[in-house]
């Protein structure tokens, strides 16, 4: 489940980054320029959910072994 959601928030990240370039392009920078810090939150919660993947399946390799 976790690794379902860490690809959720990289896919949301790029295709975030992709329609604000866009907007960016057709529109002006001025009005679109705070909208960039999402796909930096997108990557942070994905960088997140690795995080707590390595940490859980540490704690089940450790549970592991001690039995």
């Amino acid at each position: 489940m976790n690794k379902i959601f860490e690809k959720f928030w990289w896919s949301m990240a790029v295709i975030i980054f992709i329609a604000l370039i866009y907007f960016t392009i057709t529109q002006s920078f001025a009005k679109w320029s705070f909208y960039f810090i999402i796909p930096v939150l997108c990557i942070a919660m994905a960088m997140m959910r690795r995080f707590m993947i390595k940490r859980l399946e540490g704690n089940q390799n450790s549970k592991n072994k001690k039995k």
